[in-house]
């Protein structure tokens, strides 16, 4: 055997397997791992430094894969790149949900029917990945009150939390009724049974006129919703009244209404008898009086009515003595009146036979009335003539008289005074001739006889102005080859210029300012209206 030949080979053997093993420390220090193979992380976490991926903290390396893209909410495996000198590693990144969600539970009302979700039982829910929200059992919306509530929280890691709230359901009144002329005195728990949950009027029905039967549309505040409703007033009492007696003669006949007085109800009441009661039988009968409102609730109330025979004369009211001027004339049946109490007002005859207005004297006028039963009834009354001498009294009698029958309670000063100024002009007769020294003989002769000049015109006018209120005065003619006289009257808008003397040309010269009748002057000359201006008040402008 030849020994030489076998120590090189052992000796190439060692040598192999002393580099082979040389090699293999090279390449495991050359390819080792240099990165961790897996980063578990709680769903929600932040992203961990790069250097918990790297197996050796000394080593230098920067994050090729894009980690600020990531959702790190979102449970998953995500591959990292991570480049470690020029060598790009690999590893992986697990987001894990561990954690259950949280939330904040929430009381919720409603109205009944209405449908409700469970999110709204729940606020600030809390949680790394989404969150469903259902209920562990649907409420009953249709039952009204409070009742419990479980609400479920699931993430997407299939953790779960349950909370429990409340549901108030509420049923909220469609229409709620007061009684008309009562006082306002509903709260919102008349419309709602609403506990301790907040509810207020929008409308306020404070306000509202509940004196009659309407309806009201009302909003309420029902925890930060607006609910309509309605108020109706209703009518649900009858009326109330006072009742009397009454009489009335046979044959006559009477309304129900006429037992009855101060009537209380809100509506219109119609009253009537329970049985019409028999007219034509004389005596006592018992009646009832039925009142009814609008609404139909009904009252009665039992009176009692009297039947008699007519055997009262009619009554006379009115009548007076009656003094006069002679040749004045005489309304005998003026104010006064003949009343039946089952006739009512009749008609009565006068005799004034023995009468005469023109002879100063005493007389008696009779007056006759008789009813339908033919009972009569007889007033006397003295009339007296007295001897006219023209006297302020007796002018202004006649002036009263005169006033009575051209005018009305109703008319304006000014309406009165245009009256006057057509009666004057009307019943007077121009005849160029007056006695100018007394305003009172002068009316009086432009009264009783009808002529006169300007200055009966003024004269009437001033009597009959005077006794109807009306402020006036005198104006006269300055310069000119004849007088003339007119009136200056206020009906309480200003003074005004009054003619009722007739003009050949037929110029109204009823209420002219100081402008009007200078104009006037200058048209027809012969200083027709000069005055002096300094002794009376100027006239509105217009």
């Amino acid at each position: 055997m030849n020994h030489k030949s076998k120590l090189p080979r052992k000796a190439f053997t060692i040598t192999f397997v002393v580099a082979l093993l040389l090699i293999c420390c090279i390449g495991y220090f050359i390819f080792k791992p240099k990165v961790v193979n897996t980063i578990i992380l709680e769903a929600g976490s932040p992203m961990v430094d790069i250097s918990e991926f790297l197996r050796n903290k000394n080593t230098v390396g920067t994050f090729v894969t894009d980690v600020d893209s990531l959702d790190l909410n979102k449970p998953g495996t995500y591959m990292i790149e991570i480049l470690i000198g020029k060598k790009i590693h690999t590893s992986r990144l697990i987001i894990e949900d561990n954690e259950a969600p949280t939330g904040v539970p929430a009381d919720v009302l409603i109205l009944k029917g209405e449908n409700v979700k469970a999110e709204a039982f729940v606020t600030d829910i809390s949680d790394a990945t989404e969150v469903s929200v259902s209920f562990s059992r649907k409420p009953n919306t249709r039952r009204t009150g409070k009742q419990t509530v479980e609400i479920v929280l699931e993430d997407e890691g299939r953790n779960k939390t349950v909370l429990t709230a409340n549901l108030t359901v509420l049923e909220v009144m469609k229409s709620v009724q007061v009684e008309a002329g009562s006082e306002m005195s509903l709260t919102t728990q008349d419309f709602v049974d609403h506990g301790d949950w907040p509810v207020s009027f929008v409308t306020n029905i404070n306000d509202l006129d509940i004196s009659k039967p309407t309806r009201y549309d009302v909003i309420l505040d029902i925890n930060g919703r607006r609910i309509e409703s309605v108020i109706e007033v209703v009518d649900t009492t009858p009326p109330s009244a006072a009742v009397t007696d009454q009489e009335i003669y046979l044959g006559q006949t009477i309304e129900a209404d006429a037992f009855v007085s101060d009537i209380v109800d809100v509506s219109e009441v119609s009253c009537s008898f329970l049985k019409k009661p028999p007219f034509n039988k004389e005596g006592t009968k018992q009646v009832v009086i039925v009142l009814t409102d609008s609404y139909g609730n009904k009252s009665q109330y039992k009176t009692s009515l009297v039947i008699r025979e007519d055997t009262d004369p009619p009554v006379f009211t009115g009548i007076k003595d009656i003094v006069i001027y002679e040749g004045q004339a005489v309304s005998y049946k003026k104010d006064i009146q003949a009343v039946d109490a089952k006739d009512g007002e009749v008609d009565f005859q006068v005799d004034s036979s023995k009468v005469n207005t023109n002879k100063p004297g005493t007389y008696e006028v009779i007056y006759t009335a008789v009813d339908e039963a033919g009972n009569k009834a007889v007033e006397k009354a003295v009339l007296t003539v007295k001897k006219l001498v023209v006297s302020e009294e007796a002018v202004y009698a006649l002036a009263d008289e005169i006033l009575e029958r051209i005018t009305k309670p109703e008319m304006s000063k000014r309406e009165i005074a245009y009256e006057i100024y057509k009666y004057v002009k009307r019943h007077v007769a121009y005849t160029k001739t007056s006695d100018k020294t007394n305003v009172i003989k002068e009316a009086y002769r432009g009264i009783k006889y009808g002529v006169g000049d300007c200055f009966t015109y003024y004269a009437l006018s001033e009597v009959l102005l005077t006794r109807a209120g009306i402020d006036n005065m005198r104006v006269t003619r300055v310069g000119g080859k004849t007088q003339h006289f007119w009136n200056l009257i206020n009906c309480g808008d200003g003074w005004y210029h009054y003619d009722s003397t007739p003009h050949k040309d037929g110029a109204e010269t009823f209420m002219l300012t100081d402008a009007e009748v200078e104009a006037y002057t200058k048209k027809v000359g012969r200083n027709y209206y000069t005055f002096d201006k300094s002794k009376y008040p100027a006239t509105p402008e217009n």
